[in-house]
């Protein structure tokens, strides 16, 4: 099994997808299991709040927004499970959060990555149990 990594930056900015690939090396390592495509894609706040108001009811930019079009109980060729999933981060949000966090642009990225996939691959934070089971898998994959 294996997982397939599409990145596309839809700002003016330079991103190095080379931040991201090493991110999903790491993550495939820890969900051998899974199989399936994962797309990022940076944007800007504005483009993201508008997928952020059609699709979420939630007219203002945000940080990442995961789409899941397979659930756990898809089954292919009697192997575990098909993750296939987009994955959408805000350029002008992750750039605020660094500074206000103190860290780099990068590390941003990477924390904002690593919670797209999880949620790709099914985890959530809607309570207290979910949202530790979330962040010990980041912090396994984050290192």
């Amino acid at each position: 099994m294996s997982m397939e990594f599409d990145f596309t930056n839809e700002t003016i900015v330079k991103i190095g997808k080379n931040v991201f690939e090493n991110l999903f090396v790491r993550f495939s390592k820890f969900f051998e299991k899974k199989s399936g495509k994962i797309s990022l894609i940076i944007v800007d706040d504005k483009k993201i709040r508008k997928i952020n108001s059609e699709y979420r009811g939630f007219d203002e930019p945000t940080d990442v927004i995961s789409f899941e079009y397979a659930d756990d109980s898809f089954v292919v060729g009697g192997e575990n499970i098909v993750a296939v999933g987009d994955i959408f981060i805000s350029l002008d949000t992750a750039k605020r959060q660094a500074k206000e966090h103190g860290h780099s642009l990068d590390k941003e990225f990477e924390i904002l990555f690593v919670h797209g996939l999880l949620h790709v691959i099914g985890f959530d934070h809607k309570n207290d149990k979910e949202e530790k089971e979330m962040e010990k898998q980041a912090k396994k994959i984050l290192g």
